[in-house]
């Protein structure tokens, strides 16, 4: 497989286990753990990680890894890999060489559940064919000359984890959704190192549809080099769709919805950064605007590297100033024990995602009066 096309396989990989571990509830109810306050994104009272985030993101790394081990290092995503159970006792989760070795480890983060650990294992390992994922792949490049030393990747397991575990529909305009399901992404995306452009994203949505009682999903894919742009989006880009939606978050500041809502937008509180990207790249909404600092770059990269593949693209809130704007980029950082990832990886300074150059423009204009 190409890198991208590993990307997409390893995605609905992400998705089955997602689906598994809500669609199974004897397996749900197993696998949640609340984060430390440390750890937590301050827009949310309660915030979650699940064992299905770190469970998902193991496995993104390990296949990548396995098959280029040039990027193996490179890989990062939102959460550690330990992971506590309910006796307090604490498990390093690696995917191992095999079925039962995994299975084995997962028994002990799930204090002995040893029918839900196979279930989690043999996931974890099954084949997938890209024939299986509802995801369009005529015009997926098969020679795209990278340089795999020089990429990174970033990883957001399970993107509005809130919505994962609430789980209440409710369909706002344009059938955007406001909460629910269909607000849950996996988001992978690949940068440049040297530059901190991202050139390579796939979003996966495992609660598309519902199928006989069950869940489906679909993904989309974007790629963008000096030597091609190409994306799953078959649409003629083109063509301005008029969308005057714009997707906010419901902590939005009053004054910066008056401001949208008088150039003519109209507004709609969604769950999910992911998501709300996710609505600007299928061009349901034209626009997500977001002034505050929460969202990070596991949230941008990959729906970035999409919307970049279509002309649109992910820039700076706080960097607009007239005609001038700064694209979201993602820089190397080493870290160190003293700084808290969440502020070594957050897009300070709030993000506006859009599809054309037009709506960016309108969006400016009216934040700028």
């Amino acid at each position: 497989m190409s890198l991208l096309e590993a990307l997409i396989n390893v995605s609905e990989k992400a998705a089955n286990i997602a689906r598994l571990c809500r669609q199974e509830q004897h397996l749900f109810e197993l696998l949640v753990e609340e984060k430390s306050s440390s750890e937590s994104n301050p827009r949310f009272v309660q915030d979650f990680k699940t064992l299905a985030d770190v469970l998902i993101q193991e496995t993104v790394k390990y296949d990548i890894g396995l098959q280029f081990p040039e990027l193996k290092e490179s890989i990062k995503g939102e959460e550690d890999n330990v992971f506590c159970n309910t006796i307090g006792e604490k498990i390093v989760v690696q995917i191992q060489p095999d079925v039962t070795s995994t299975a084995n480890l997962l028994q002990t983060v799930l204090n002995g559940a040893d029918v839900a650990a196979r279930l989690l294992a043999e996931e974890v390992h099954r084949n997938i064919s890209l024939k299986e994922i509802d995801v369009y792949l005529d015009n997926i490049p098969k020679d795209v000359a990278l340089d795999y030393g020089q990429l990174g990747i970033w990883i957001d397991p399970i993107d509005s984890t809130a919505e994962y575990i609430h789980a209440k529909e409710v369909v706002g305009v344009s059938g955007i959704c406001v909460n629910g399901l269909k607000c849950v992404t996996v988001l992978i995306g690949v940068f440049d190192k040297l530059t901190g452009i991202p050139v390579m994203g796939v979003v996966n949505q495992p609660f598309f549809k519902p199928v006989d009682n069950r869940w489906s999903g679909r993904c989309y894919w974007g790629l963008t080099t000096p030597s091609i742009t190409v994306s799953s989006l078959t649409v003629n880009h083109s063509i301005d769709n008029q969308s005057n939606v714009i997707c906010i978050s419901t902590s939005e500041d009053g004054n910066i919805k008056r401001k949208l809502q008088g150039a003519g937008f109209n507004l709609i509180e969604a769950a999910g950064a992911g998501y709300k990207i996710l609505t600007v790249i299928t061009r349901q909404a034209a626009a997500y605007v977001l002034s505050k600092n929460t969202t990070f770059k596991w949230d941008t990269c990959g729906p970035q590297a999409i919307l970049k593949s279509i002309g649109g693209n992910i820039v700076q809130y706080n960097a607009v100033n007239g005609n001038h704007c700064k694209p979201i980029e993602y820089p190397t950082h080493s870290g160190n024990g003293d700084v808290n990832k969440i502020k070594l990886y957050c897009n300070d300074g709030g993000i506006i995602a859009f599809y054309n150059e037009e709506v960016l423009t309108k969006i400016m204009d009216a934040l700028c009066n």
